[in-house]
This record gives C-alpha cells, sequence and structure tokens, in this order.
C-alpha cells in the first residue's frame, strides 16, 4: 500500500509517494492553484501515475489556516463573555510594537465591541463557582445577537474567566448556543487553550473560531474528491506540533494547522538526522515565499506556546519555527533611502518571478539564482516551469539601472548576499539568542532553494557540516509520510513546587494519559500498547509571569529533584539562575505518539558518475564548477566545490572549500575543509 505526502504551499504543491515494499520514492512538484487547491493535488499524482486506490495512507498539510488569517479571511466571529471581561480581546496585553514609538496606534480588536457580548457568570482561579452561570442572561445575549439578522456572524467563541481550571459553563454555553442556533460553529476556549492567560487564550479561540467553518468545509469537500477518485481510508491532517490527526480533530481544532507544512519538514529533519547519526540539528526550509528555521537539540524539535498570526497570539502548542519573508518568490527593490531590499513581498506562483515568463517585471531570487549559474535555464523548475534567462536579465537590469553603475551580475549577486544575512539572522534568533552555539549543530537546508544558500550560511555561522536530505524539495510531504499520529495535552496547575503540588501533578498526568488513550485508539486506531508518551513540566521563579518547560522522561520521586531540573534548564536558557528561590509549577503537558513510520531508502548503487562542467559567478566575478545530477551519484562519492548538484526539485550549490560525500542513507553531507 502507497503511503502518499501532500504539501500545499504558497509557490508549489508537493507530492511524495512512498512504496514500503520496494523502499521506491516518488516526487511530483506543480504549482499551487489556490483557487482550488485540490487541483494542483491531482495535478502532481497524475504526473507521477499514482492511483489512489493503491493508497493506504493519504496525508495533508496545508496553509490554508495560515493564510486565511494574514489575509484577514477569516469569517466574522461573535464574542460570549464572563461579565466584566468584554474588552480583554481590546485592552490586550499593553505591549506595543515599537516600544519607543509615543504615536503608536492601537491594534484593531480581533471582534468589535457591539459583537462581543457578556455573560454572568464567575469561576475562580482554583475551579470553585462564585457565580453560577445565569441561562436568563445568556437568552438575552443570544436574542440580541439574533436582532443582527443577517449580519450575525455564523461562528462564535465562547470565552469564560479560569475555564482551564473548571470549563462547565463554557460547555453550558456552548449547549445553548447550538440549540438556539444549530447552523453555529462554536469554539470554546477551554478546549482550544486550557491554559491560563485571558487575552492569549481569547485571542486564539477567537481565531480558531474564524476559520474553523472554512477549514472543515475544505476538509470534507478533498475528502470526498479523493473519495471520488478511490481513495477509501481516512485521510490525516498534519499539524503545527510535527504529528497527524483526523480530519474530525482538525476541523474542530483548525488554529492547530497553522504551522502544518513547515512542521512537516522539521518532523522529516529530526527523522532523516537522526537515522543519519545526528542528534543537534539546524533545519532551513527555503521555499518560493518564505524561510522556516528550527532548532532540533537531541533529536527534538524545541516547541512553544508563545506563537503569532497576523501579530496576535497563538497560544496553542507548536513546533518553534522562525519565519520570515525570504524565498525563491522575494521580490528585490530598492526603498526611499536608496537602499537594496529583498522582500517580504513575494511574486508567489503567479505572476511569478521574472524568469517563469507569466508576467513577472520585477526581479527575484530565484532570477538572481538563474543569472548566477545555480539554476539550469535549459531545465525545467520543479520539472514543471521552463526558465528564460532573457527575462530574469531584463528585470535585472531595469532595477540595477536605478543604482546607477550596477550592473545586472552584480545585483544579482548583491541579491543573494543580502537574502542570504537575512537567513542568517533567523537563524540566530532560534539558537544565538536561545543560547546555543550554531557551531555545535549540523545545517539541514531543504525546500527548493534551501541547498542553493547551505553553504553561504554555514559558511556565516561557522557551521561545518551540512546535511542535505535526500528529496530536498519535497521534504515537507516526505515529513507527512514519517510523521506518527500526536496529540498535546496540558492542563494549569500554579501551585509550589513541593510534596503537594508534584502529587497534583501526577494526578493530572495520568487523567491525561487516559484521555490520550482513548481518543488514539477511537480516532486513529492506534492500540493503546503502542502510545510513547512525552512529558514536560512548566516551572517558573515565584513572582515571573513566564514559564520554562522541563522534559522528563517520568516524573521524578522527590521535589527537589523537580527543582534542580527546573534550575538547570533555567540556566542553559539565560545563563543564569537564582538558586534558592521559590519555585512554582505552572502546568504540566502530556504528548502521546502512535507507531512511528520506517522508511527505508535504499543506498545508492551504480557505478561512479564523471562529473559535467559549468560556471557560476560569485564575488570574484565567474569562476569554473563542476555539474552533477544527484539521481547519479553513488555511496561514497565525492564532490569537491566549487560544485552544483542539480536534482528534480532542487539544486545544491558546493561552495569553495566545501566537498560532498553521498552516505547509505543517500544524504548528501557537505564538510568545510
Amino acid at each position: 500500500m502507497l503511503l502518499i505526502g501532500v504539501d500545499i504551499g504558497g509557490t508549489f504543491t508537493d507530492v511524495i509517494v512512498y512504496e514500503p515494499g520496494g523502499a521506491v520514492l516518488r516526487e511530483a512538484k506543480t504549482l499551487s492553484t489556490p483557487d482550488d487547491p485540490a487541483r494542483a493535488i491531482f495535478e502532481g499524482l497524475a504526473a507521477i501515475g499514482v492511483s489512489l486506490s493503491d493508497a493506504g495512507r493519504f496525508v495533508h498539510g496545508t496553509t490554508r489556516v495560515t493564510n486565511a488569517l494574514l489575509e484577514g479571511a477569516g469569517e466574522r466571529v461573535a464574542v460570549l463573555t464572563t461579565e466584566g471581561f468584554r474588552d480583554v480581546l481590546e485592552m490586550g496585553l499593553g505591549h506595543r510594537p515599537r516600544l519607543y514609538s509615543v504615536k503608536e496606534p492601537a491594534r484593531a480588536p480581533l471582534v468589535p465591541r457591539r459583537m462581543r457580548f457578556p455573560v454572568r457568570e464567575r469561576v475562580m482561579a482554583d475551579g470553585g463557582v462564585e457565580t453560577p452561570l445565569d441561562l436568563d442572561g445568556l437568552d438575552r445575549a443570544l436574542d440580541e445577537l439574533d436582532r443582527l439578522g443577517d449580519d450575525a456572524p455564523r461562528a462564535i467563541a465562547v470565552c469564560l474567566l479560569h475555564s482551564y481550571r473548571n470549563p462547565a459553563h463554557e460547555r453550558a454555553v456552548a449547549e445553548r448556543v447550538l440549540e438556539r442556533r444549530p447552523a453555529a460553529v462554536c469554539s470554546i476556549s477551554s478546549e482550544v487553550v486550557p491554559e491560563h492567560g485571558e487575552y492569549e487564550r481569547f485571542t486564539t479561540t477567537v481565531l480558531n473560531a474564524s476559520v474553523r467553518g472554512t477549514v472543515s468545509e475544505y476538509l470534507g469537500g478533498l475528502g470526498e474528491a479523493l473519495a471520488s477518485s478511490g481513495y477509501t481510508r481516512p485521510l490525516s491532517i498534519m499539524t503545527s506540533s510535527g504529528g497527524v490527526v483526523s480530519t474530525r480533530q482538525a476541523g474542530r481544532l483548525p488554529i492547530n494547522l497553522a504551522l502544518s507544512g513547515p512542521a512537516g519538514g522539521v518532523a522529516a529533519g529530526a527523522y532523516v538526522a537522526a537515522r543519519a547519526g545526528f542528534a543537534n540539528v539546524i533545519t532551513c526550509d527555503i521555499g518560493g515565499t518564505s524561510t522556516d528555521v528550527c532548532l532540533i537539540k537531541d533529536g527534538a524539535a524545541l516547541m512553544t506556546n508563545q506563537g503569532q498570526i497576523a501579530g496576535y497570539p497563538n497560544k496553542t502548542f507548536q513546533t518553534e519555527i522562525n519565519t520570515i519573508g525570504a524565498g525563491g518568490g522575494s521580490v528585490a527593490w530598492r526603498d526611499v533611502g536608496g537602499e537594496l531590499r529583498v522582500g517580504p513581498r513575494s511574486a508567489g506562483s503567479r505572476p511569478g518571478p521574472a524568469a517563469y515568463g507569466r508576467g513577472g517585471r520585477e526581479p527575484t531570487t530565484t532570477d538572481a539564482h538563474l543569472l548566477v549559474g545555480h539554476l539550469d535555464a535549459a531545465a525545467a523548475l520543479g520539472g514543471q516551469v521552463e526558465l528564460r534567462a532573457d527575462l530574469a536579465e531584463e528585470a535585472m537590469e531595469r532595477l540595477a539601472s536605478e543604482f546607477g553603475d550596477l550592473t545586472a551580475m552584480e545585483l544579482a549577486h548583491g541579491i543573494l548576499r543580502l537574502a542570504t544575512v537575512k537567513m542568517t539572522s533567523a537563524i540566530k534568533e532560534i539558537s544565538v539568542a536561545r543560547g546555543h552555539d550554531p557551531r555545535d549543530f549540523v545545517l539541514m537546508p531543504f525546500g527548493g532553494a534551501g541547498p542553493m544558500h547551505a553553504t553561504a550560511l554555514a559558511d556565516e555561522l561557522g557551521i561545518e557540516r551540512v546535511l542535505v536530505p535526500p528529496v530536498p524539495g519535497n521534504f515537507s510531504a516526505l515529513g507527512f509520510v514519517a510523521a506518527r499520529a500526536r496529540h498535546d495535552y496540558v492542563r494549569t496547575v500554579l501551585v509550589a513546587a513541593d510534596e503537594a503540588g508534584l502529587d497534583t501533578v501526577r494526578g493530572l498526568v495520568a487523567e491525561m494519559a487516559e484521555a490520550a488513550r482513548e481518543l488514539m485508539k477511537d480516532e486513529d486506531g492506534v492500540d493503546p500498547d503502542d502510545i510513547v508518551f512525552a512529558l514536560s513540566v512548566g516551572m517558573r521563579f515565584r513572582g515571573q509571569s513566564f514559564d520554562v518547560a522541563v522534559p522528563f522522561e517520568e516524573l521524578p520521586e522527590a521535589p527537589e529533584d523537580l527543582v534542580t531540573a527546573f534550575y538547570d534548564a533555567y540556566a542553559e536558557r539565560y545563563s543564569y539562575a537564582r538558586s534558592g528561590h521559590p519555585v512554582e509549577i505552572v502546568n504540566c503537558r502530556l504528548s502521546a505518539f502512535g507507531p512511528a513510520a520506517d522508511l527505508v531508502f535504499p543506498p545508492p548503487g551504480g557505478s561512479a558518475p564523471e562529473p559535467g562542467a559549468t560556471r557560476v559567478y560569485g564575488p570574484d566575478g565567474w569562476t569554473d564548477a563542476t555539474e552533477w545530477h544527484r539521481a547519479d551519484l553513488t555511496e561514497g562519492t565525492r564532490v569537491v566545490g566549487p560544485a552544483v548538484v542539480r536534482e528534480i526539485g532542487s539544486t545544491t550549490v558546493v561552495g569553495r572549500g566545501w566537498t560532498g560525500m553521498v552516505d547509505r542513507q543517500r544524504n548528501l553531507l557537505l564538510v568545510r575543509e
């Protein structure tokens, strides 16, 4: 049975098909079709001759959630909240994006005040009920909503105070809403983010509600389209935490899909790096629109619940990925001060870079790569797009003329240097700024443009090894195939880190583990005995506002060991720990994993290939380089830079002073001399 992974990006849709029996891996890349995303999926499957009736698993990742929220295309939302807390969404946290700007305009609230309805009730921080839920008052609020008629939003977010400790009132409100308005799409904060922090919890719940209807309809339509084409198994969806869930779970909590595409690449990175013997890796996914970087330490990606979407908090548990607007489609331009800029605006897939010949007139990083010799003008990009070097040169010359005596080739090289600097800064934010030395890590580039920037990035960061994985152009889709079923649970504790607090955590962990076993058995078909758990405890010094998640294989027997582990984690993160100061347990988090897929890549065979000859443009002008084709490389083949290694979907540029060798797992390991 075939395993299929599909990643829909802003420019390309990537398809991976893995056949376990013969360890055969097939890939396709098609231009994304934003008006009908499923069309690009079927075009990719047709290109490699795959029948969905032979598929045993289909895993899908999408940028639909992120794009809808960034573009403000989500549904309008009405909010039901605790009386006296109607304006939490508008007050926010009091932060200013530009700290020293005395004229900073207020950020528009996600929901206008007239669409926020107070409900009389009050749950306390310990879960006790101070004021019972006033159902008559709730009905009056719903009557007010009904009077809006056709202007009443279909999506409703229920955000009550301290519902993470006691969700009874939120559930009762949601039940009454659906009784009164059966067509409503209702999200409650105790299901979306069962953690303390009113503003972040309320905001995340509103974001979830705004895309829930759209995503449910999209996934339902895709499931029907797949079924009509012969696919008979359940559709699985990649989440931001790097695992897969059912369409039912994804439709209920679509906010968990915000980073589904990039998270797939990180999941694949951890898997491939572990098989190659590397536990500490920095992944660098450079696509057509953005660059996504993530740090993997001791075999596991760093996680966070402090994400953002369009400037608003997203408190769901997610892979800690730093994203910047720098990719193959990033447009180069001259700012009002006369400086060269690259991105964040992207040419996308239509019109795309000038070299696509689809009407684009502004130079992009793809046009620069083509002109300096990194891309082959005689080969279709991704097997789909014929490249026009003449159009790329015209676009480059138009911009170069704005800089005086600058030539088109000098500008192209400058664009790539500037893009590399921006990407380097993104990597430093998730490494140096977090207390990690990038020189202790292996750089793993992927995406269509990742391997082209790899050795230049490594030179900037002092990294000495670069691991280019198999099928880098479709690597996120490969991560979908390799990903496990995963569900994440969190419970807020807010107790002292003493014996009583540790006992409380033990009880909550047991409760979450039982819930995971039931859910994964019913929705994912996973035998409870095959579930693996990962545990972390969020702790902080008393008086602090933020906590540090401390991982444990199992909870320690004594609270002293819990506190010591926190001191160590705090010191690693901040290079300082106030030993002896009282410590609080803020929350406990449990992740449940299903069985891991076993992907086998047969070692590359055949006879040693002979390289061709090409030229590339760099800081010293044109220089001779060898040209290789990835499919022809055999185990042990040495590639000495400067060199260009071409393959479907991506190109690896081996810089001067670097040597590459192919290993048994079909990785291309580059080492700096």
